[in-house]
């Protein structure tokens, strides 16, 4: 999701780091009688494509040490994870980038956008100026393309997926989903810090309306993300990426089952996820004041 100032910038932003119109397309016009071989997942460099917990237990929770997020045997509540996982409903407003934080720029379009959203991205304009927001969006490009290529989808949904929804199953709810916002705040936080990212990671979830379940899972799984950022400080975006799909396989992020229902990522197979029942929630951690400066952690 490189920077035109503006419709690139933003755009994926407004799409909540879904994903295009192009593979829901595909997904809807694809003929049922076509048979065509699954994809395989693709295993980031350092990962063997199994779990550390099912290998040895004990090497499971020293991996599990190493990487910030709990063991399998201290995995929190999922009904607590779905109550405490929550943050209040932003206000809504347009926005478009500006040179140094407040120039507004000619010809840029208008998105609406949190408006904490908006207030950590002018401050992130004044202070890195466009190269700090050109910054941002590789980012987020950067998740989008990673999870897409280590996750392909497979060729036909399973039955429990309505059919008018087979886009949406297949960029949100489920493993890609968990992996690319791990990814995407492990990144973050390695370009701007834990607090900035804590930040405008939970402020992009504030949009009123959004599903609580959706937004339990992308909120936890965007501090499982910072966490192993932190716990790691060094690491490059390629030993990151490693590190989240190993998390993501051993089950210390979380997914969609097919009731609809918050679960561990290692107790729901592949692309066997369901979708959120799109009730929105209430309440919740309050929203960040988006003050945080874009420092590198």
């Amino acid at each position: 999701m490189s920077l035109s100032i503006g419709r690139d910038l933003i755009g994926g932003i407004a799409k909540r780091l879904g994903v295009g119109g192009a593979e829901q397309t595909r997904a809807t016009t694809q003929p049922a009688s076509v048979s065509t071989p699954e994809p395989q997942q693709t295993r980031v460099p350092g990962w063997d494509g199994t779990s550390s917990f099912e290998a040895e237990s004990a090497q499971g929770a020293a991996t599990a040490r190493q990487l910030g997020g709990p063991a399998a045997a201290t995995r929190p509540d999922l009904g607590q994870i779905q109550r405490d996982y929550q943050v209040e409903d932003d206000q809504v407003v347009e926005w478009s980038p500006k040179a140094g934080g407040f120039i507004p720029i000619p010809f840029t379009p208008e998105y609406d956008i949190t408006a904490t959203e908006a207030k950590m991205l002018d401050g992130l304009s004044a202070s890195r100026g466009l190269v700090g927001l050109n910054t941002f969006n590789n980012i987020k490009d950067q998740a989008l393309e990673t999870s897409t290529r280590l996750y392909p989808p497979p060729s036909n949904a399973p039955g429990h997926v309505p059919e008018d929804r087979v886009g949406e199953w297949k960029g949100q709810d489920g493993h890609r989903d968990a992996f690319r916002h791990a990814y995407w705040n492990a990144l973050m936080t390695r370009e701007f810090g834990a607090e900035w990212t804590q930040q405008f990671a939970t402020a992009h979830e504030g949009l009123p309306g959004n599903p609580a379940d959706r937004e339990a899972m992308d909120l936890y799984n965007n501090e499982v993300g910072r966490q192993i950022a932190i716990a790691n400080p060094n690491a490059s975006p390629e030993e990151l990426a490693t590190l989240v799909q190993q998390a993501v396989t051993d089950g210390r992020t979380v997914v969609l089952d097919q009731r609809g229902e918050l679960q561990w990522s290692d107790r729901v197979p592949l692309w066997q996820h369901g979708l959120t029942d799109n009730v929105p929630g209430q309440g919740g951690q309050p929203r960040p004041d988006g003050n945080a400066s874009p420092d590198q952690y």
